[in-house]
């Protein structure tokens, strides 16, 4: 109704125009704010909820967390809570079951995302590159270990494991390495719950990536194999750099759950034998609920989620420039 109105006044001169059009331009301005205003209104209401809930979640405990890493107490005598400040830090970097726990946990996550992302992405490339029904099949395969608990994958893996009766056992018997350490060598240990895991996690990459690898335009791989370029250069030329955002979210997904390993520990060796496969969730359990030190494990639990920070926080600060260019 506002522009016929300076339409309707078109008639009267430009003088007329100008002052009508400066005349009703201050209420479309006011408007538009006020819808602006609503709009960002709306939003706060929506974002509330969620907001609402992470503030009780996460924040809360977090903060009780690290409060509660600078006091030494004990389960059900919170009364009692004696203030230490740093001490349980310092007694964690002094211990050396928790800095070998640290050790464990950085080995085993560097081991398993490698061979995780390794392989899932070099099937992700060969089911590509078949027929896509049986393509289709495979993966529907390939995804059902992603379907069982980590804990229950824990207790199949220990009968595997089994000297007497176990597969993998049985296995090695047949080239000569019935010798093998397995669950119940400090050598051994870690690296057979690596293959557990990457067993367990290597479907889920192969999902994901297989869903990346569809945004590749096939043109680019047409115009490589006219040049000449082989399976390997056309991989690392072409899938990988176009890949990399992808990769980006599966390092930082899959980095993440692996540091903070518990489950198959748990279900395979308990952390034994001779602390050999502990890891920082799993020492921060024994700490608070079989030592009873809930200071000393939430220090721990702190220190895990710095480490997290520290080698995942700049792939995390790349996906959020990736997501903000894009």
């Amino acid at each position: 109704m506002q522009a016929v109105a300076v339409l309707s006044q078109a008639s009267i001169g430009i003088d007329g125009i100008m002052t009508i059009t400066a005349a009703e331009s201050i209420p479309l301005r006011t408007t538009r704010a006020n819808y602006i205003q609503r709009d960002q209104q709306l939003a706060v209401l929506l974002l509330l909820p969620a907001a609402t809930a992470i503030f009780v979640v996460m924040i809360l405990p977090l903060g009780f967390a690290l409060y509660a890493s600078l006091y030494d107490y004990s389960l059900g005598q919170e009364d009692n809570m004696r203030f230490v400040f740093l001490d349980n830090y310092v007694r964690f970097f002094a211990d050396p079951v928790a800095l070998r726990s640290l050790l464990n946990t950085v080995v085993f996550t560097v081991l398993s995302l490698a061979l995780c992302l390794s392989m899932g992405l070099g099937i992700a490339v060969l089911l590509k590159s078949i027929e896509p029904k049986i393509a289709n099949i495979l993966r529907a395969i390939f995804a059902m270990p992603v379907l069982i608990s980590p804990i229950i994958v824990g207790l199949i893996w220990r009968y595997m494991y089994d000297p007497t009766y176990g597969l993998v056992y049985y296995l090695l018997g047949l080239v000569g390495l019935e010798n093998f350490g397995g669950l119940t060598s400090s050598a051994t240990a870690l690296i057979c719950i690596v293959i557990t895991d990457v067993w367990h996690a290597t479907p889920f990459i192969i999902l994901v990536a297989s869903a990346g690898l569809t945004v590749i335009p096939e043109e680019l791989y047409e115009a490589a194999r006219i040049d000449g370029a082989s399976p390997f250069r056309m991989f690392y030329k072409i899938t990988i750099p176009l890949m990399a955002k992808v990769l980006t979210v599966l390092i930082l997904i899959r980095g993440t759950d692996a540091f903070r390993i518990f489950d198959l520990v748990y279900g395979l060796t308990g952390g034994g034998p001779a602390n050999a496969t502990t890891s920082l969730s799993v020492y921060a359990y024994k700490e608070a609920f079989e030592n009873n030190q809930m200071g000393f494990a939430m220090a721990v639990s702190v220190i895990t989620l710095l480490c997290l920070i520290i080698l995942f926080g700049p792939f995390m600060r790349n996906s959020a420039q990736d997501a903000g260019g894009a």
